[in-house]
C-alpha cells in the first residue's frame, strides 16, 4: 500500500501519467526486497511505472529483486575514488544484464577541486572534505589535474570520461549549477580514453589512496551496498 500511495503522489506532483523508472532510494531493512519489488511490479502491470530500478544495494539483494521482476538499473555511487562496486556489484550487474546509473562521479566536487565554502554546505560533514582527510586528498586532486592537463582537458571532464570508459552500461548523473558547468561536463562525451589511458589513471590514482569514506560512519553502516 505504501508503494502504491507514493507512486500516486509522485504522478500527481509531477503531472504525468506514468513514471519511466521507479526505484527505492535505499533498502528498507524492515521490508524484504521481494515485497517492495513485488509492490512496484503491480504498478508496472497497472501501467503507472515502466521499469524498476534499485539504489545502493549489494549483489544478494540485486539477485533477490531480479527473481521477482526484471530490474533495469542500479543507481550507485561510482567514481575514480569511489570504486567499491568493482569488488562484486559490477560483475553481478553485467551477469544479469542490469544497467548502472552512476552518481557522485566527481565525488561531490572533490575531483574538480571544489570545497565547502559557505555556511550550511553539507559536504563539510563528509569525511573526505574534513580536516586532515581534505589535506591528504589534495594530492589526488593535483594528480588528476596533471593527468587532465596532459590531455588538454579539465579535471572534471577527465573524471567523467573515466567513468564512461569503464562500461557502455554506465550512465553518469551529472550535477551542474551553471550552464558553464553543464557545458564543461558534456564535453567529456568527446574524450576517448584508451585502455592504456585508463590503466595510467588508475595507477596514478589508486582507489586506496582516498582518505575518508564517502558518507559518515552511520550512513555507511546503513548502506546495503557496503555490506
Amino acid at each position: 500500500m505504501a508503494v502504491k500511495n507514493f507512486v500516486a503522489y509522485s504522478l500527481t506532483r509531477l503531472g504525468v501519467d506514468h513514471i519511466d523508472i521507479y526505484r527505492p532510494a535505499r533498502l528498507d531493512p524492515k521490508v524484504p526486497i521481494e515485497d517492495t519489488v513485488g509492490a512496484i511490479a503491480e504498478q508496472v502491470k497497472a501501467g503507472y511505472v515502466r521499469a524498476i530500478g534499485l539504489s545502493e544495494v549489494g549483489p544478494e539483494t540485486i539477485r533477490r529483486a531480479q527473481a521477482v521482476h526484471p530490474i533495469c538499473d542500479l543507481q550507485i555511487e561510482y567514481s575514480l575514488i569511489s570504486r567499491g562496486p568493482e569488488q562484486k556489484i559490477l560483475a553481478t550487474l553485467e551477469e544479469l544484464g542490469i544497467g548502472i546509473t552512476a552518481y557522485g562521479v566527481l565525488s561531490r566536487g572533490l575531483l574538480s577541486g571544489s570545497q565547502p565554502a559557505i555556511k550550511g554546505d553539507l559536504r563539510a560533514r563528509f569525511p573526505r572534505f574534513a580536516g586532515a582527510n581534505r589535506q591528504r586528498n589534495q594530492a589526488i586532486i593535483h594528480t588528476l589535474q596533471r593527468l587532465a592537463s596532459e590531455k588538454r582537458v579539465r579535471p572534471a571532464q577527465s573524471a567523467i570520461a573515466w567513468v564512461l570508459a569503464k562500461s557502455k552500461s554506465i550512465v553518469p548523473v551529472i550535477g551542474a549549477r551553471t550552464s558553464a558547468q553543464l557545458s564543461e561536463s558534456l564535453a567529456a562525451l568527446q574524450i576517448r580514453l584508451s585502455p592504456a589511458d585508463i590503466a595510467r589513471v588508475e595507477e596514478a590514482i589508486p582507489a586506496s589512496t582516498i582518505a575518508g569514506t564517502r558518507y559518515d560512519e552511520h550512513q555507511m553502516r546503513m548502506l546495503d551496498s557496503e555490506r
